[in-house]
């Protein structure tokens, strides 16, 4: 018989949040992030990346009304959107997005964003 190990995530590669009319600020420390869920009504989101790293790609689903999320992430991750929005935007406010474009670092933002913001921000 052959077993296959079972393989538990560590519990900071994945993040889970939920803010309602609240704020939640974490620094993910995490050393191969693979993604996670946040969810905002009438709340804010921030979400610092900057000691973390992933392999390959990570995906972070938003689910918000009336919320933003702030995300800051290391200089060589590239992020991928693809947030539905409605009366909403997202910005991608860091100085090197175009050196970013062959990254294979990927964090893609996928999610639905109604009277929200999302801001990317790069690391200080």
């Amino acid at each position: 018989m052959n077993f296959q190990p079972t393989v538990i995530p560590h519990p900071g590669d994945h993040i889970n949040t939920t803010a309602v009319f609240g704020e939640i600020k974490k620094t993910i420390l995490s050393k191969d992030f693979k993604g996670g869920t946040i969810s905002n009504v009438f709340g804010t989101t921030q979400l610092d990346f900057t000691n973390a790293d992933l392999n390959g790609i990570a995906v972070l689903d938003i689910s918000q009304g009336f919320g933003q999320v702030k995300v800051i992430v290391p200089a060589d991750w590239r992020i991928e959107s693809d947030i539905s929005q409605v009366f909403a935007v997202v910005d991608d406010n860091r100085n090197n997005v175009y050196q970013t474009k062959s990254s294979d670092k990927v964090l893609v933002l996928k999610g639905v964003s109604i009277f929200s913001g999302v801001e990317i921000l790069g690391s200080l």
